[in-house]
């Protein structure tokens, strides 16, 4: 008796257990050896990149090159690290413990160098000049090379494992929504499971039912018990029973509107618990915050300012109007604060728009659903083209320089607009300052209005991070670059 691959198997006592078992493991650890091959060698392939930047550097400005034979060496101790961590091939991370663990295996790795080379006392017939900005160099390659490897896997449909869902209620709907929104975990739900006979025959979020949660399906590795509403011993049995023939087993607390990504397992004498941490609370990591941000709005001053003079001037030269618009926003805690931006509006804008809602009913209605319009007719043909690109925006570099703002953030907003998010929303996003950029943003930015930061928002506030903000920085830049739901 055989099944074709990913059909159903009603589960029952007999010789499936370890064949199944078998073909699962093959399936499995054959994607996995792939996937984490072409990671692995995009990482070597930044190593390598690095430091012959690096080197040739030294010789531009020093006149003498440098070649490490010990980079094979470094290269091995990567492999082992990214192996050890969990970095290959880096099924299930999220984006941001993902950057984290780089970054961190990155340092150690080049620290390890400089320590061997020291113990050795080679130090002096290797150039420390090459080594130190091969690090500054590997601290962003390395992501970037490997996170094109993952693109092109993903592209080709060779990137990550198929995963069983159980459970088709409001949970696993989100699941199942938020893993194919982020194909990057390498988790893609192939089937549910679910007792309730009306989900029958069905398909949640183009992902078809199969079956109840008594069943199992051929070559998937991975299950997620995606039911919260559910008794101990009914997840034993489960775990016992279908969930039994699944390499690995995701379960699914009922804290969905916890801290998610700053989570760690405990055992607490057998107990199995969650330790969650706050780093709002913590003010070393927000004072490190506020100067990271300030130093880089300072440095790249000279930069940005000239370009604000210069898109200054043009606007001017429009209407002879004042080319910053001010307007009241909602800060932290609450506090009214003036939010500074390039006006990209016709000076008497109220007056026009409330003209032109007047004559159009279906403008109106536009308006009154979302507080915005497809094409506004106050916007003006410069206008357009900086809120497009989001130049509009770069005066609130001088709202990051007084405090009133970061530069990651929930997206400011006015009192009306403040006004129509949930209050527990609002709650949370006073909790920060608002953002030049956020992941809002980030994240479909004006496709997904206010739904949106209802969703995006709060889980910022509940898992911020340095490395949450950075993700999110990078994120910006792409978004920008493709000019991707300006608003």
């Amino acid at each position: 008796m055989s099944a074709p691959i990913g059909s159903q198997i009603d589960l029952a006592p007999s010789g499936w257990y370890f064949k199944t078992k078998l073909r699962i493991g093959f399936s499995y650890f054959s994607r996995y050896a792939l996937n984490a091959t072409v990671l692995l060698t995009a990482d070597i392939i930044g190593l390598v990149l690095v430091f012959e930047l690096a080197a040739y550097t030294r010789q531009f400005f020093l006149g003498a090159p440098m070649s490490p034979v010990w980079i094979v060496w470094l290269a091995v101790c990567w492999a082992m690290g990214a192996f050890a961590w969990g970095l290959l091939p880096a099924w299930g991370l999220c984006p941001v413990e993902s950057l984290r663990r780089q970054v961190c295996l990155t340092t150690i790795v080049f620290a390890g160098v400089a320590v061997a080379l020291f113990l050795t006392k080679s130090s002096d017939e290797n150039s420390r000049f090459t080594i130190f900005l091969a690090f500054l160099l590997a601290v962003p390659l390395i992501p970037f090379m490997r996170m094109l490897a993952k693109r092109a896997l993903i592209r080709r449909k060779l990137w990550g494992i198929p995963v069983a869902i159980y459970g088709g209620g409001v949970v696993g709907r989100s699941i199942i929504r938020s893993l194919q929104e982020e194909p990057g975990q390498g988790y893609y739900p192939v089937c549910i499971f679910d007792d309730n006979p009306e989900l029958m025959d069905r398909a949640i979020e183009g992902v078809p039912i199969r079956g109840k949660t008594d069943s199992i399906v051929q070559d998937v590795p991975v299950a997620i018990l995606a039911i919260t509403q559910i008794e101990g011993e009914r997840i034993a049995e489960l775990m016992e029973g279908s969930l039994a023939n699944y390499l690995k087993v995701m379960i699914i607390p009922n804290l969905v509107f916890l801290p998610s990504l700053w989570v760690n397992s405990r055992d607490l004498s057998g107990t199995p618990g969650l330790e969650l941490s706050n780093n709002l609370l913590d003010p070393g990591k927000r004072i490190t915050k506020r100067v990271i941000e300030y130093s880089l709005t300072v440095c790249t001053l000279p930069l940005w300012g000239p370009l604000c003079a210069l898109l200054g001037g043009l606007i001017w030269l429009g209407d002879r109007e004042d080319p910053i618009f001010k307007q009241k926003r909602i800060g932290q805690g609450g506090r009214i604060f003036n939010t500074w931006k390039f006006r990209t509006m016709v000076p008497d804008a109220e007056a026009v728009l409330e003209k032109k809602l007047q004559e159009d009913p279906a403008l109106r209605e536009e308006w009154e659903r979302g507080c915005k319009l497809s094409k506004d007719p106050r916007i003006t043909g410069l206008g357009r083209l900086l809120r497009r690109s989001s130049l509009d925006e770069i005066p609130q570099l001088v709202n990051v320089l007084r405090g009133d703002m970061s530069l990651i953030g929930p997206r400011p907003l006015p009192n009306y607009h403040h006004e129509q998010l949930p209050p527990s929303v609002r709650k949370l996003r006073e909790r920060v300052k608002p953002g030049m950029t956020g992941l809002w943003q980030v994240s479909g930015r004006s496709e997904v209005g206010s739904d949106g930061m209802a969703r995006w928002d709060p889980y910022y506030v509940r898992n911020w991070s340095l490395w949450l903000d950075i993700v999110i920085l990078v994120r910006t830049i792409r978004v920008v670059m493709g000019g991707r739901g300006a608003c």
